[in-house]
């Protein structure tokens, strides 16, 4: 039956106790175990006694490395600079290496090359490096553990070299890469050029050449060290290392010849007088070349020749020394006038001539006589004298200063100097010939005349007193390598008499005319002027129209009493007497003239009032076919001296 278990025929029963002896043979077995430790103890002994022959040679190596650490030698087999310093101490090696460098440094020669450059030293240049011999020393002497291993290493066969050391910065291989690098740099220059005399020298640029200047150095240190390890380690003779440049090419490009002839070209320049402080400066000496020529010689040379073209040299017209022994040495033109009329207008003539004394005008300058002596006003020392004002003649600021700048002109007019701007006087002035004066306003009205020669000219003015009388002189002086000079004419027509004209004034006495003696009369006439230009030999070369002049009449003026009535009414020109009879009171003036023919000689110069007004502008006539030429001495006036007239201009 299930779960019930049948007895099995002739099978024994086991207990599931455990039986005695089954107690025992576990205990056999634990003696047994014991009796195997013993066994396997037993086959460790190989490995102590391998243990302590390793503990004796290290012990042993220990030693050995002490020794070598405590050696006060140099191990065996070692080197420096090729020279052996095999068990000699730091003193010996020291002096060792060093006899041997400075004995065979000579013959230790180093070269850099490149194509068919050279350039060479040798090593008794270089700086000698004390204590290379430490590190020798050092091997077998610094890591402890490995000194006994470098010791018998070296016992047995084992060597070591030290190269010779070199400075980081040394002089000597410097100065040999510098002198290679420039000699590489004079073989491939681009197109390097200068000036030599009188001759434009071009180098050919060849391709660019760069340099590794860094593995230069490098290389020329390993073969220096190289050279030092075969002289001194025995060799007999000299020991030369080559090291070739590790370089690069590139290609070059065609000069750019005009730009070279930018660069050269040089314009001549002659010395001139400076603005500022009117010093001569400098000259410059003016280069130039062929540029076609130049282009020709570089397609002919090959690549880094040197070639040249001629270069031409000018000298400027003037040099500084030339310059300086021309200026002012000619008197281009001169002119004098007199100067009548009062003391304040002869001062005012002196004044304004001084503030153009000593005048310098350099070439392509003007002269301009407003801006010269600025206005003439009571504080700068002009005084009261006759000018014109509207037509009439009155006392007022700067009377006079017309004459200066007539003189002036007529000064340049014997010149070749062009005449920029000039205006008439409204009346004829008298110290100058008709058509030779030149009137200013100040603002308006002014005299310029520029230097329109190649040097500087000086103005030169001179108030002076001679024979009683007072003059005025003018001279121009500059330089006239031509020797030109200048005559000028003028030709008068349109001549007009002054006419009478009466003016009542109750003051007359009746039965009187009185003539005006501050109302000068004055003939009117129309001139035309021309500058004759002639060469040294007398040659007229050019004949040139100044322009023409109109000077007005100006009538002569009778003062009578308004109770005589009219003069012109007068029967026979006689003024009534009082009780019926008619007789002249003034004598010489009982019959007004109709035409004076009176030119007077103009002792002040004034300014006009209203310059440009419709009475008063320049008038540029027709010259005739048959002009009259009045007289080089202008028509005297009656009673110049004694009471002057007014100046031909207008007013401030």
């Amino acid at each position: 039956m299930l779960g019930t278990k049948e007895p099995v025929p002739g099978r024994k029963e086991i207990s599931i106790e455990p039986a005695p002896g089954r107690q025992e043979g576990i205990s056999g077995m634990e003696g047994r175990r014991l009796e195997k430790k013993e066994e396997g103890g037993g086959k460790k002994l190989p490995w102590i006694i391998t243990g302590a022959v390793a503990g004796t040679l290290a012990a042993a190596y220990l030693g050995l490395c002490a020794w070598a650490v405590s050696r006060d030698t140099i191990l065996p087999n070692v080197s420096v600079a090729g020279v052996d310093v095999s068990n000699l101490t730091l003193a010996q090696a020291e002096s060792a290496v060093r006899t041997a460098f400075e004995q065979r440094g000579g013959d230790i020669k180093l070269t850099l090359v490149y194509e068919g450059l050279e350039e060479s030293m040798d090593a008794s240049q270089l700086t000698y490096t004390p204590g290379l011999v430490e590190e020798a020393f050092a091997l077998g002497h610094e890591q402890f553990l490995q000194s006994g291993y470098q010791l018998a290493g070296h016992m047995l066969g084992m060597s070591s070299q030290v190269p010779m050391g070199l400075p980081e910065d040394e002089p000597a291989l410097r100065d040999l890469m510098e002198r290679m690098e420039r000699a590489v740099a004079g073989s491939t220059a681009d197109h390097g050029y200068q000036v030599e005399g009188d001759k434009l020298v071009m180098t050919k640029g060849a391709p660019v050449v760069t340099v590794d200047w860094d593995t230069v150095e490098k290389d020329a240190r390993e073969a220096l060290q190289e050279g030092f390890q075969e002289a001194l380690g025995g060799g007999g003779g000299p020991v030369e290392k080559r090291v070739v440049l590790a370089a690069s090419r590139s290609q070059t490009e065609r000069p750019d010849f005009e730009a070279i002839h930018r660069a050269v070209y040089v314009e001549p320049v002659s010395a001139q007088m400076d603005p500022e402080t009117f010093e001569v400066t400098g000259h410059t000496v003016g280069v130039d070349f062929d540029v076609a020529a130049l282009e020709t010689a570089y397609s002919q040379a090959a690549e880094g020749e040197t070639f040249s073209v001629p270069l031409t040299v000018t000298q400027p017209k003037d040099t500084k020394e030339s310059l300086e022994g021309k200026l002012f040495r000619d008197l281009l033109g001169e002119g004098t006038t007199r100067v009548s009329g009062s003391s304040n207008r002869k001062y005012n003539v002196k004044l304004s001539a001084e503030a153009c004394n000593n005048v310098i005008l350099l070439p392509g300058q003007e002269f301009s006589y407003n801006t010269t002596t600025g206005s003439r006003s009571a504080d700068k020392g002009y005084r009261n004298a006759p000018i014109y004002k509207a037509g009439q003649s009155v006392d007022d600021i700067g009377g006079g200063i017309c004459q200066t700048s007539s003189t002036i002109y007529y000064a340049v007019l014997h010149t070749n100097l062009e005449v920029v701007e000039r205006h008439c006087h409204q009346f004829n002035t008298g110290y100058v010939d008709l058509g030779m004066d030149a009137t200013v306003f100040y603002g308006s009205l002014d005299f310029r005349f520029k230097n329109n020669t190649e040097y500087p000219v000086k103005i030169v003015t001179n108030s002076y007193d001679s024979n009683g009388k007072r003059y005025l002189n003018v001279k121009l002086y500059g330089t006239n390598p031509e020797g030109i000079y200048a005559v000028p004419k003028s030709s008068t027509f349109d001549r007009v008499a002054p006419t009478t004209v009466y003016a009542p004034d109750p003051s007359v006495p009746q039965g009187t005319l009185v003539l005006d003696r501050e109302q000068y009369a004055y003939t009117g006439w129309s001139a035309h002027t021309y500058r004759y230009i002639y060469d040294k030999d007398g040659n007229e070369i050019d004949k040139q129209d100044m322009g023409g002049s109109k000077y007005k009449m100006r009538p002569n003026t009778y003062h009578y009493n308004p109770a005589d009535g009219d003069p012109a009414t007068w029967p026979n020109g006689t003024p009534p007497q009082p009780g019926g009879t008619t007789s002249p009171v003034d004598p010489g003036v009982t019959t007004p003239p109709s035409d004076s023919g009176i030119t007077p000689i103009d002792p002040g110069t004034g300014e006009p009032a209203n310059p440009g007004t419709p009475d008063d502008p320049p008038v540029e006539p027709s010259v005739p076919e048959n002009p009259v030429t009045p007289p080089v001495t202008p028509e005297p006036d009656p009673g110049l001296d004694a009471r002057p007239g007014p100046e031909a201009g207008g007013a401030q």
